[in-house]
């Protein structure tokens, strides 16, 4: 399988030019020569065949629509969490096929706002994972919000995952096949009843994740689980 690499707004059309960072990329990390092939990705669902030249560009051999990309638009709002943890996170959502992530702050979360230099982390971790799993399209990393934004401006099927719901489960709530899902999940500490509340008077669905208590970075993860099983053919 040929290496890839996504290039966001690149035009896959004749010879592309690529960046000096690509190029680097391409010759350091991915070991590549004159002659050799590489797919490059759009980040939007288009990808491309080509074939490196000596003048450091790639020229097209043929395009075609990205075969990695979910039938399920996901989007997640995960609480934000300290160290590694969130970081691990982003990674394998993007394997799982999110299309976006965008970081919360609820009540109880003990990680504040990302600083500049910790997004730009966000943003290669989620680049480099969605290049080495065969997506097509770069997951967005948006801007970080309050709960009270969150809860107000999702789209889709809006699950909020609560570890005190009882009544109505994942497997249930997915039922019905939504086109596009968004995943709102907390913090260490879990959500506060106030927010529960809030969530649910602005049209969140609670949704129990099982009876068992996961971790942060495991709850978003097991909706992008059961989603891709859900419509895996």
């Amino acid at each position: 399988m040929e290496p890839r690499l996504i290039v966001p707004g690149i035009a896959l059309t004749g010879t592309v030019r690529l960046s000096d960072q690509d190029r680097r990329h391409i010759v350091s990390v991915l070991r590549m020569r004159e002659g050799e092939r590489i797919i490059l990705c759009d980040g939007n669902g288009r990808e491309a065949l080509c074939t490196l030249t000596a003048e450091g560009e790639a020229s097209v051999l043929e395009t075609f629509a990205s075969r990695g990309e979910p039938e399920t638009l996901v989007h997640l709002y995960p609480s934000l969490s300290k160290g590694e943890r969130f970081e691990w996170m982003l990674q394998k959502a993007a394997e799982l096929g999110a299309v976006s992530v965008t970081p919360v702050l609820s009540r109880r979360c003990v990680a504040g706002p990302p600083a500049d230099s910790r997004r730009a982390r966000f943003g290669k971790i989620l680049k480099s994972a969605a290049e080495q799993s065969g997506r097509g399209r770069l997951p967005e990393l948006r801007k970080t919000l309050s709960f009270q934004e969150v809860v107000s401006i999702a789209q889709g099927l809006r699950l909020f995952c609560y570890e005190e719901e009882r009544t109505v489960s994942l497997k249930t709530a997915l039922g019905g096949g939504a086109e596009e899902i968004s995943v709102l999940t907390g913090p260490e500490g879990g959500y506060e009843p106030e927010e529960a509340a809030l969530a649910v008077q602005h049209g969140w669905r609670s949704v129990s994740l099982g009876n068992t208590l996961l971790r942060c970075e495991t709850a978003p993860l097991m909706v992008l689980s059961a989603v891709c099983y859900q419509t895996m053919r």
